[in-house]
């Protein structure tokens, strides 16, 4: 079974120590983790929909976890730079048609990440620390 992104963020967020959270980042290094830091941290990441929680209908399907790791992918339309023929209403509808495939905690994550919110127990500095060059310092 592989686990949440929500859920392992929080569980190593929960880490006291910064160096127990930059080696538990570096030893679950995944394109899909990656993703979710930079769109969390990363000031050059503007995203192009509106803030708060969008009207989507959670997904009560068990073990839907996979989901964001199989298509992380898909942040590209929802930030600037990537896409620039969607017009907003479709940009929106895919956003919560991409929500409602997630697991419920990561679909809360999303939603936190995209209104600039962050991660608790993470800053900018140890995400920096595991992964260098992944935000601008």
């Amino acid at each position: 079974m592989v686990v949440g992104m929500a859920e392992f963020l929080e569980k190593v967020g929960g880490f006291k120590r910064t160096q127990e959270k930059i080696d538990a980042l570096r030893a679950n290094d995944t394109f899909a983790l990656r993703v979710i830091l930079q769109a969390a941290y990363d000031p050059n990441v503007k995203w192009l929909l509106p803030e708060g929680k969008p009207p989507y209908k959670p997904n009560d399907l068990v073990d839907q976890q996979h989901v964001f790791h199989k298509d992380a992918r898909m942040i590209q339309y929802f930030v600037q730079g990537f896409h620039p023929d969607i017009s907003q209403t479709k940009r929106e509808a895919m956003f919560i048609e991409f929500l409602e495939r997630l697991d419920p905690k990561d679909a809360e994550l999303l939603c936190h990440i995209k209104d600039n919110k962050g991660i608790k127990g993470f800053t900018s500095r140890c995400i920096n620390e595991a992964f260098p060059d992944l935000i601008p310092q």
